[in-house]
Order: C-alpha cells, then sequence, then structure tokens
C-alpha cells in the first residue's frame, strides 16, 4: 500500500466517522431526553455490562483475525479461519448471553441496586451475542482491505440504528423500544456481512486447523479487554455504588461528549495495523517506523484543537444536546477529552506489542492501569463526585501512554515532531480564548463557532509555520471546495 493509497483510505474511513459519530450525536439528545437520567444510567450501565462479558465470549479472536490474515493471500487459510473464528464466538457468544440472561436478578438487586431493571437487563443480554459476531464479520472486509465494505457497513448500523430508536421511542416503547431497535439493526447488518463473506470466499463447515494457534496469540487479549474494561467503564459501577443511577447517567453523557476524542484515533487504527503487520512480516522495519510516526503526529494535530475545543463548548454542548439535570457533569468534558488524546496515542504506540506478538506486555501494562484507576476512583469519588472518576480515568490513561511510548521505543525509533505539537497547542490556545467569548444557545450557532474556531485554529498555524508546503495546499484546496460547495447552495 502506498502512501497515497493509506492517507486515501484514513480520509474514507475518516468521513465515514464523522458521519457514524453524527448519528450517535444526534442519538444523545433524543435517548436522554426520553429517559431522562435515571432510565439513562440505567441504559447506561446495561451497555457497560455488555461491555464487560463480550470480551470474555470474543477471546480476543477478532485480533488474531487481523494479524494472521492481513499478508494471508491463500483463499482456503482464510475461508477456514474465518469460518472457525465464527463458529467458536458464536458457541461462547450464546454460553454469555444465557449466564447473564439468568443472573440478571442478581444483577439488578446488587450491582445497579434496582431489581425492578432485570426484564431490562434480560433483554439486553442477547447484545452479547451479536457484540461477539459483529467485530468478526466487519474485520474480514478490514484485512481483506475491503475499506469501503467495512465502512459502509458501520455507517448503515449508526444510522439504522439512529432510526429505529427514533421510531420506537415516539411509539413510547421508552428503554425496552432502545434495547430492541440495538439488537435489530445489529442482526441485520451481521447477516449483510455474512452473505457477503461467503458470496467472496464460499462456505465450509471449519476443521479448526489453526484455531490453537489463533488462541495462542489471542487468549492472552481476553485479559486485557477486562483490564480496559476496568480502566475505561469500572467506574460507572462505583459512581453508582457512591452516587445512584442518577448520577451514572449525567457522568455517562458528558463521558459521551468527551470521549468523541478517542474516535479520532480509529480511522488510523483500522487501517494502520492490518498495514504494519504487513510491512512488519515483510521485515521493511524503517517503512513501520514512518507510519507509526506520522499517524502519531496527524492524530495530534487533529487531537489537540479538538481538545480545546470541546473544552470550551462543554457548557453549551450539554444545554443544547440534553437537558437541564445534566448540565452539572459539564467539568467533566475536558477531563475525559483529555484522557481520549492520551488513550489515542496508547492506541497507536500499543501497535508495536501486537505486531511483535509481545501481548502479554501489553496484559502487564493493562493492569498496572487498571489497579492505578480503580484505587483513585476508590479515593476521590466519595470526595469530589463524578470529577473524581474523570480524573481517575485522565491519570490512568497518562501512566499507559507513557509505558505504551517506552515499549515501543525498544522495537522502533520514533520521531515526535515536537515542534509542530508545540505549535499545535499554541494555535488551540488562541482558539480556545476566540471560542470563549461567545454566548451559545443553539445547534446553528454551536455549530458556526466550531467552524469559526476550525479556522482560528488553521490561520496561527499558517503563521506558526506548523504544516507542510503540501500540507498547506492540501488545506487550502480543501477549504475553497467548501466555500464553493456553500456558495452553490446559497445560490440555489
Amino acid at each position: 500500500m502506498s502512501y497515497q493509497k493509506f492517507a486515501r483510505d484514513v480520509g474514507f474511513i475518516g468521513i465515514v466517522q464523522i458521519l457514524t459519530n453524527l448519528g450517535n450525536f444526534l442519538l444523545l439528545p433524543i435517548i436522554t431526553k426520553s429517559l431522562g437520567t435515571y432510565d439513562y444510567g440505567l441504559w447506561a450501565q446495561i451497555n457497560i455490562t455488555v461491555s464487560l462479558i463480550s470480551p470474555f465470549a470474543l477471546m480476543g479472536l477478532s485480533m488474531g483475525l487481523v494479524r494472521f490474515l492481513s499478508s494471508e493471500t491463500d483463499k482456503k487459510i482464510i475461508r477456514e479461519a474465518v469460518y472457525s473464528i465464527l463458529f467458536f464466538v458464536t458457541i461462547s457468544g450464546l454460553l454469555a448471553s444465557f449466564s447473564l440472561y439468568a443472573l440478571a436478578g442478581s444483577l439488578a438487586t446488587f450491582g445497579f441496586k434496582d431489581p425492578g431493571a432485570t426484564y431490562f437487563i434480560q433483554a439486553g443480554s442477547f447484545m452479547i451475542l451479536l457484540n461477539v459476531i459483529g467485530p468478526v464479520t466487519l474485520f474480514y472486509f478490514r484485512v481483506s482491505r475491503q475499506i469501503k465494505k467495512f465502512s459502509y457497513l458501520t455507517l448503515f448500523q449508526a444510522f439504522g440504528q439512529f432510526l429505529f430508536i427514533l421510531v420506537l421511542l415516539k411509539m413510547g416503547y421508552g428503554l425496552l423500544g432502545v434495547i430492541a431497535a440495538t439488537l435489530l439493526v445489529q442482526g441485520v447488518i451481521i447477516s449483510i456481512a455474512f452473505l457477503t463473506i461467503i458470496s467472496q470466499i464460499g462456505f465450509v463447515i471449519p476443521r479448526f486447523t489453526h484455531i490453537k494457534e489463533y488462541l495462542q496469540f489471542s487468549l492472552p487479549l481476553t485479559p486485557n479487554a477486562l483490564i480496559r474494561w476496568v480502566t475505561d467503564s469500572s467506574d460507572r459501577y462505583m459512581v453508582t455504588y457512591f452516587l445512584g443511577l442518577k448520577s451514572v447517567g449525567i457522568y455517562s453523557a458528558a463521558c459521551s461528549f468527551g470521549s468523541l476524542i478517542q474516535l479520532l484515533v480509529t480511522p488510523l487504527q483500522l487501517i494502520l495495523l492490518p498495514e504494519l503487520t504487513k510491512l512488519y512480516d515483510e521485515n521493511k522495519i524503517d517503512e513501520v517506523t514512518i507510519y507509526m510516526s506520522h499517524s502519531l503526529r496527524y492524530f495530534l494535530l487533529i487531537s489537540i484543537p479538538a481538545v480545546f475545543g470541546l473544552s470550551a463548548l462543554a457548557k453549551p454542548l450539554l444545554s443544547i444536546f440534553t437537558t437541564e439535570d445534566f448540565l452539572s457533569g459539564w467539568f467533566v468534558i475536558p477531563i475525559i477529552a483529555l484522557s481520549g488524546l492520551l488513550a489515542g496515542i496508547v492506541q497507536i504506540f500499543i501497535n508495536t506489542l501486537l505486531i511483535v506478538k509481545k501481548t502479554k506486555v501489553q496484559t502487564y501494562i493493562n493492569f498496572a492501569a487498571a489497579v492505578l484507576n480503580v484505587l483513585i476512583n476508590l479515593l476521590l469519588i466519595p470526595s469530589i463526585g463524578i470529577v473524581g472518576a474523570a480524573i481517575s480515568t485522565l491519570l490512568a490513561y497518562f501512566f499507559m501512554a507513557i509505558l505504551c511510548t517506552r515499549m515501543s521505543l525498544k522495537y522502533f525509533k520514533h520521531d515526535f515532531y515536537f515542534h509542530d505539537i508545540a505549535k499545535s497547542i499554541l494555535s488551540s490556545v488562541a482558539m480556545y480564548f476566540f471560542v470563549s467569548h461567545f454566548e451559545i444557545l443553539s445547534i446553528r450557532k454551536l455549530l458556526e463557532v466550531a467552524v469559526m474556531g476550525m479556522l482560528v485554529y488553521l490561520f496561527v498555524m499558517f503563521l506558526l509555520g506548523g504544516f507542510s508546503e503540501h500540507e498547506r495546499s492540501l488545506i487550502k484546496k480543501y477549504l475553497f471546495g467548501i466555500k464553493k460547495s456553500l456558495a452553490k447552495i446559497i445560490g440555489i
């Protein structure tokens, strides 16, 4: 893959991710305003519980698919691997779903502190099965470089879920409607993906020829998923324990905005890991270093102003997209946004451990961060509430970013582009003070200020020389295209 094609694929997925996140973004005010803080907190807890159990059923095999098939060309091996893994995770997913269904009453009473939540937990338990089959079917398109198919399926899932949730909420089905819409749309997307796979590689009953090798690589990643869950999501349970479901709803809504930063690394990661794996297997070490260094630079040049922008717009975002009951969580957004930036750095450098097959080291790093996160949560949540939960997440990711960077430097020599990063921070500070002066009371005003803030950032970066000549020409071309499109729309 050439650098140009790599950039085009990342850009294409980036656009799809923007559209996907737009669907999720529009969904947030609909759910929060329809359900309120308590039921939204219950929905958040169900999602967190499903995200805890799903990795055990998946057993890291989706990553095994990426690692072993990214450079594979033999269709027989690909077919055997895909169906072996699909069969394996389907059985484990069914067992996990039925287990949560059976234990729903106890979890509702002791974990959620609400026996009335049993019915909703039982309905949500089947999300586990779909959560383990989905990544395997979709990752097939990722490793076979069918980026457009992968992106379209992701996009259809986001907007299909948005549409069905909206319809069922309007019909008065409440939280049950949200769960039902999620299950329905995921099921349809998986079915489409599965039929497409059959049309491309055929169907075969698996013999599990290489499943032992896949599991040897993937199983050490399973504790990572649990440990990362502790770092990312266990604070919801602690907030529930100390502060109640209403506070979880407020905290989860604020995190939904702050964690948008993590989505900026997704387009890179979807293309980066398969490509790094292929280059490493071909012993093209210099190219691995180039890809990782440039990926880090571009991620930071985008995510740094995004952190400052979200911080400046924290209150308007909550006041416009939720209700007044959620507004007290605004201070969480900047902290979680900065955590998302650090999580993106972790995601880029953790690729080193995956391609050199040092998955146990990744487990140790995640475990240490999880322990740190829990201890700080226990210390801070009782005293300063949901802000303490956000701070614990920030410190855990800071710790992980340092360790992952040091580990990556043992294998590859990276260029960190410190001068460009410093210029990005200065430009972001200028943007922050510009945006903070506006009073924002509507979505239209929010979008206008966001666009102006972006232009201020780009202008200061131009003045400071933060972009290369090629990058400057691309930005000018892009902005000119936007201006031309807007002129046509206004003219119409």
